[in-house]
């Protein structure tokens, strides 16, 4: 098969997972490959600005399931208020055997141009941190393991928390925990808009543009919203 089938199939064959088996554990030699390929993710001004916590300790893992729960509290609270619904995600990943909690050094923008910096050093650090966050779960999913964005990490409570617990130095920022472990069981694939829906060539073709209501439509049917396709399903729209 050629090297892009392969890819293809991987990139396709990667999950979201959201429940993980709690009587298998993940070898330590897979977590060092797993990061030894994240490091070679690609970066502004090569500024390699990430940083990786591998955290095994049970009772750790459970003070960070805890500070999330306690999150999910308030975020529940402005879902109800803004939206009279809940639609919260819970702490499916209570169960992985191995975090890892993504940190980004802000000091790398001194490798940027001056205007670089002044612009948009920000959005290079993201951008950087992103790119190794995702060939974590890559790597993870050719080792047939499974993995989740915990976004909530980020957020200012949960980040204070953590450097707190975690002994994170200030200059770094907190930006993802990823738990990593097998999957409890298959996860079907979420929908994902047509090829002929996304790209232009040359130009814009606005013939093609998405109005309110197709972008309202598609959230509600595919997206969080719609219970990533669930949605459709339960209305006959698929």
């Amino acid at each position: 098969m050629e090297t892009i089938d392969l890819f293809s199939e991987l990139v396709m064959k990667r999950r979201t997972i959201r429940g993980f088996k709690q009587d298998k554990d993940v070898p330590d030699a897979y977590i060092t490959r797993i990061l030894d390929i994240a490091r070679w993710a690609p970066s502004g001004a090569n500024g390699q600005p990430w940083e990786f916590i591998v955290i095994r300790d049970a009772s750790t893992r459970q003070k960070i399931v805890d500070l999330f729960l306690r999150q999910r509290e308030l975020k529940t609270e402005a879902e109800k208020a803004i939206r009279g619904e809940v639609k919260i995600g819970g702490a499916g990943f209570r169960d992985a055997p191995v975090f890892i909690l993504v940190l980004g050094d802000q000091r790398a923008d001194l490798a940027y141009p001056v205007m670089t910096r002044e612009e948009k050093s920000f959005q290079h650090l993201i951008t950087g941190l992103a790119s190794a966050g995702l060939l974590i779960q890559l790597a993870a999913a050719a080792l047939g393991l499974g993995s989740q964005y915990v976004s909530d990490a980020s957020s200012p409570y949960m980040a204070i928390m953590l450097k707190k617990y975690l002994g994170i130095p200030q200059p770094l920022k907190v930006y993802e925990l990823i738990p990593i472990g097998y999957p409890k069981g298959h996860v079907a694939p979420p929908p994902r808009r047509a090829l002929e829906e996304i790209v232009h060539y040359e130009r814009y073709d606005e013939s093609r543009a998405r109005t309110e209501e197709d972008v309202r439509r598609f959230l509600l049917d595919v997206a969080r919203l719609g219970a990533y396709g669930k949605g459709a399903k339960k209305e006959g729209r698929e």
